[in-house]
């Protein structure tokens, strides 16, 4: 057996698949997806997509060509994880949303905009639709960047305002959406991991303030430590119901606790793995789902 894990920047994490692959015997190839292409691929039998969708944040014009080569590969019968469809769902939020809400799945009220032409036109809407506050963030990204709460309307329009003009200078043309801001009745978050379409294992994150005073935000590029967290059935479900939803074959599901019940705040089929005990533990587990021979019959 022969994988290729197509990357970015070579990560720890990437390094440390590697090494536990080929001590399970499979034979590895790092393939940069910047000097990629589809003739690369022609001796493969598996592939790993580790293009993480936090890699827009300094190349955007990667995303692009990753879902491209991933598209190729399809037509050409190779396998991969995850696929075209559940790369696109990563890579975009907003077409996330809008599969959940098609299907019922309870996550926050979402808008649009990649243009700043009509700040004050979707800042209005957003206030009207949602209320105050409001969290704003990159449409493509990841790993806490231009994510805020804003309080206000004059700090949502600011918000936007700079979140486009470091959108220019940084080449970033993935647009932004803004989001009602759902209030957590636990000082964390849940991420459940789900393999193959079975649960597979689940921790917490607790919630950081962030820019702001009030704890929100779940994030450990930005300072939230993992916690234990055990799933109930119905929250296990619930993860896997999501990640058949994008056709993952692996899948981490985040989700916060409101008044109401559990929502769904993303995806995360390509997440990224910290080289520390419990990360190592992590993708520990990631390849030992990973080196099961049900994955490369399916």
């Amino acid at each position: 057996m022969k994988i290729t894990i197509l990357h970015h920047d070579l990560e720890d994490s990437e390094k440390k698949m590697q090494e536990l692959l080929v001590e399970g015997g499979i034979l590895v190839k790092m393939l940069d997806v910047r000097k990629a292409s589809i003739g690369d691929f022609s001796d493969v039998d598996f592939v790993l997509n580790r293009v993480y969708a936090s890699v827009a944040n300094r190349d955007y014009s990667s995303i692009s060509k990753t879902l491209t080569l991933l598209k190729e590969l399809e037509e050409k019968n190779i396998k991969c994880l995850n696929s075209y469809l559940t790369t696109f769902y990563d890579y975009s939020k907003y077409d996330s949303y809008k599969l959940f809400k098609e299907n019922n799945i309870a996550t926050p009220e979402t808008l649009f905009i990649d243009s700043e032409e009509n700040i004050l036109g979707i800042a209005n809407e957003a206030i009207e639709k949602f209320g105050l506050p409001l969290v704003v963030k990159r449409n493509t990204g990841g790993r806490g960047k231009d994510i805020s709460r804003v309080d206000t309307s004059g700090d949502l329009i600011e918000d936007l305002k700079n979140k486009f003009k470091n959108a220019k200078e940084e080449e970033y043309g993935g647009g932004f959406i803004i989001q009602e801001l759902i209030k957590s009745v636990k000082s964390h978050d849940m991420r459940i991991g789900v393999f193959n379409g079975k649960f597979t294992f689940s921790f917490g994150r607790t919630l950081i303030p962030g820019d702001s005073e009030t704890k929100w935000l779940a994030s450990m590029s930005n300072g939230s430590e993992a916690v234990q967290c055990d799933a109930s059935d119905s929250q296990k479900i619930l993860a896997e119901n999501v990640t058949n939803l994008i056709g993952a074959r692996f899948n981490e599901v985040d989700i916060l606790f409101s008044e109401k019940g559990p929502i769904i705040i993303e995806n995360n089929p390509t997440p990224n793995y910290t080289t520390s005990e419990k990360g190592i533990k992590r993708i520990k587990t990631f390849v030992e789902c990973l080196k099961n021979e049900e994955i490369w019959g399916n």
